[in-house]
Order: C-alpha cells, then sequence, then structure tokens
C-alpha cells in the first residue's frame, strides 16, 4: 500500500517594513517599539487593516508583542492580505533590525498552503 505524504507549497518574500517613522494612533513611536521588542530572528505578526483610509488592503506589522511597527508596502500587502482573508498559514520572522538615527526592519515572510 503507497503512502501519502503532503509536502506543503511555501512562498517565500523578503521586505522590509514601511512608515517606521510615524507614531501609531494611540501615540505609541513605532521606533521605540522597535527599539523595544524587535530582534533579529523575532517571529513578528501581520494582521489586516480593512477600515485603513488610505488603502483597503493595508497590512500592519506586529511586534512579537503586537504593537504595531508599520506596515507592508503597497505591492506586498496586495500580495499577503488575500493569505490573511484565506486563513493561510503565514510565518513573519525579523531578518535584520538596522539603522542609527532611523531603525529599519527587514522581514521574511512564508506563506505555507
Amino acid at each position: 500500500m503507497a503512502k501519502i505524504i503532503k509536502i506543503p507549497s511555501v512562498f517565500v518574500y523578503e521586505t522590509k517594513v514601511v512608515g517606521v517613522s510615524k507614531d501609531n494612533a494611540d501615540g505609541s513611536s513605532r521606533q521605540e517599539i522597535i527599539r523595544r521588542e524587535v530582534e533579529e530572528d523575532d517571529k513578528l505578526k501581520v494582521e489586516a487593516e480593512p477600515d485603513n483610509p488610505y488603502d483597503p488592503n493595508a497590512v500592519k506589522v506586529l511586534s512579537k508583542h503586537g504593537h504595531q511597527i508599520g506596515y507592508l508596502n503597497k505591492e506586498m500587502a496586495e500580495t499577503i492580505k488575500p493569505a490573511l482573508d484565506n486563513q493561510t498559514e503565514i510565518h513573519v520572522t525579523a531578518k535584520w533590525v538596522n539603522g542609527e538615527k532611523m531603525l529599519g526592519v527587514g522581514l521574511r515572510i512564508e506563506l505555507v498552503s
């Protein structure tokens, strides 16, 4: 009897978080959140923001503690938003955190189907 083994397909994207210099709606500094809560190889989260007045496909990037550090850029959000809507398994990792005056965060996003 043959054994069937399902091997998931993984799509990998690398990008950076945008809007890291802005403050959140509650007044919290995204730069301070990055400084306190984000390190290379941390598992991060993404969350759709359908009520965003500028982009209905907006996707927020959150620290491991659930605090917003920015957004995915428009093109990446158009790819990731449908995956969120379809409850696709998504793994987000901080690939790098760097900068002197302004911290930036690079992401590795894996969509598993």
